[in-house]
C-alpha cells in the first residue's frame, strides 16, 4: 500500500471516530431524556389508576377502612417491573377531617355541582434502589389540591410533609 493511501485511511479513520463521539454526544442525553420522560409517563399513569381504584373504593364502601393496598395493586394489574422499581404509600385523611371537608365545601356549594374530597391526603410512588431514575424519587398525587407533584410532573421534590403529618 502507498503511502498516500496509508495516510487517506488514517485520516477517514479518525474522521469516522470524530463523527460517532459527536454523534454520542448529541444521541446520548436525548436518549436519557426519552426514557427519563417514558418513566415518568409509565409511573404517572400506575399512580393516575391507583387513585381511581381509590376513589371506587371509598365510593363503594363509602370510607377507606378495610382497604387492601396490596390486593389493588394485584386487581390493577401493575406489571412485575414497576412494582420492582416503584414502592406505593396512600396517606389517609382521619375520618373526622374528611367529614369536616365534606360538610364545608357541601355548604358552599350552588346547586347541581359535583363535590368531591379526597379522602387521603396523598397517594405516593416513591423509586426504589432498583429503578434507574434513581432511589427515592417522587411523584405524588396531593388530595387537597387535586394535582399530581414530582417527578415527571413539576419541578417539587417533596411534598408538604409538615401538612401531611402535622405534629401532634
Amino acid at each position: 500500500m502507498s503511502e498516500k493511501k496509508k495516510s487517506k485511511v488514517k485520516y477517514l479513520v479518525v474522521a469516522a471516530i470524530i463523527v460517532i463521539i459527536v454523534a454520542l454526544i448529541l444521541i446520548v442525553p436525548r436518549y436519557y431524556k426519552y426514557q427519563n420522560e417514558r418513566r415518568a409517563e409509565e409511573v404517572h399513569k400506575a399512580l393516575e389508576d391507583l387513585r381511581l381504584y381509590v376513589d371506587n373504593y371509598v365510593k363503594i364502601h363509602e370510607s377507606g377502612s378495610g382497604f387492601d393496598q396490596e390486593k389493588a395493586l394485584v386487581e390493577l394489574g401493575f406489571k412485575s417491573k414497576l412494582l420492582k422499581n416503584w414502592e406505593f404509600a396512600i396517606a389517609w385523611k382521619p375520618v373526622l377531617i374528611y367529614n369536616t371537608q365534606m360538610m364545608d365545601k357541601l355548604r358552599d356549594i350552588e346547586m347541581n355541582e359535583y363535590v368531591y374530597v379526597a379522602p387521603y391526603k396523598i397517594i405516593m410512588a416513591v423509586a426504589t434502589s432498583t429503578n434507574p431514575v434513581g432511589e427515592g424519587r417522587k411523584l405524588w398525587f396531593d388530595g387537597d389540591e387535586n394535582a399530581f407533584h414530582g417527578f415527571g410532573a413539576d419541578e417539587r421534590i417533596e411534598p408538604d410533609w409538615q401538612r401531611i403529618f402535622p405534629s401532634p
